[in-house]
C-alpha cells in the first residue's frame, strides 16, 4: 500500500523500561569499540545501538568514563588470555607466557580501538586484576622476585601493546591485498630507494618486507624472555 504524502518512516521502537542491563550496555560498547574505536564512543551512539534513551544508560553508569572502564574490563574478560592449555609448571613458564601474550596480541590486533585506554592503572577492573595476578603468580613460581615479576610483566605488556599497534597499522596499510602480492609490493617499494644512499636497506629489502608485512611478535617476545627476563633474584 502506497504511503501518503508527507509521511515519515516509523522510528525503531524503544525497549520496555527497565529491561536494559549493565552487561548489555558494556557488550554494546565493546561492539562499538570493535567496529569503530573506543575513543569515538558516546552515550548517544551507545543509546542508539541499544534502542534506548541516554538516560537509560545513566541509570547504570555515572558517566562515560565509567562505561569505558567497564568496556575495557569486558574486553579483557572476553580475550581470556590466561585460559589456554600451556602448563604452568615453573620449567615451562616461557611457553606459558608466550601463549598468554600471543592471545593478548591477537585480541588487541582485532580490537585496536581499546589500545589508547590500556595504559592507565586506575582502569584495571576485576578481569584485568585477575589476569595480572595470574601472570605475576606464574613468574613468581618460576623463581622471579616480586620486583622482577612486576618488571617482566611491564616489559612484556608494553612490548605486546606496541607490537599490536604496529601490526594493526600494517594491516590497514595492506588493505585487501593477499599475502604474496602485499609482500611483493612492499619489497619493490623498498628496492626503489637509491642504493648508493641506502645500500643496507636495499640489500635487505626481502627481509625488511617480510618484517613490515607481518610484525615478528613471537620472535621478539621469545628474545625478551630468553635475555632480559632471565635475571636472578638479586
Amino acid at each position: 500500500m502506497a504511503r501518503s504524502r508527507g509521511s515519515t518512516a516509523t522510528p525503531p521502537s524503544r525497549r520496555p523500561r527497565g529491561s536494559l542491563s549493565r552487561e548489555e550496555i558494556l557488550e554494546a560498547g565493546l561492539l562499538i569499540a570493535r567496529r569503530d574505536e573506543l575513543a569515538g564512543l558516546t552515550m548517544k551512539k551507545l543509546a542508539e545501538q541499544l534502542a534506548v534513551t541516554p538516560m537509560a544508560i545513566y541509570r547504570h553508569f555515572t558517566n562515560k568514563a565509567e562505561v569505558v572502564d567497564g568496556v575495557l574490563d569486558l574486553f579483557v574478560r572476553d580475550a581470556a588470555v590466561t585460559e589456554h592449555e600451556a602448563s604452568r609448571n615453573p620449567e615451562d613458564w616461557q611457553r606459558w607466557m608466550l601463549c598468554t601474550f600471543r592471545r593478548m596480541f591477537n585480541a588487541l590486533v582485532e580490537t585496536p580501538g581499546v589500545m589508547p585506554f590500556l595504559s592507565t592503572a586506575s582502569r584495571f577492573g576485576p578481569s584485568a586484576m585477575a589476569v595480572l595476578d595470574t601472570i605475576l603468580g606464574v613468574l613468581r613460581q618460576a623463581g622471579k622476585s616480586e620486583r622482577q615479576a612486576v618488571d617482566a610483566f611491564a616489559v612484556m605488556c608494553a612490548y605486546t601493546i606496541g607490537s599490536a599497534g604496529l601490526a594493526s597499522a600494517s594491516r590497514v596499510a595492506a588493505g585487501e591485498r593477499d599475502s604474496e602480492e602485499g609482500l611483493r609490493q612492499i619489497r619493490l617499494s623498498i628496492e626503489s630507494a637509491p642504493r648508493p644512499d641506502y645500500r643496507n636497506i636495499v640489500d635487505g629489502a626481502a627481509d625488511l618486507a617480510r618484517i613490515l608485512q607481518r610484525f615478528p611478535f613471537e620472535m621478539g617476545l621469545e628474545l625478551l624472555m630468553q635475555g632480559e627476563l632471565r635475571g636472578d633474584n638479586d
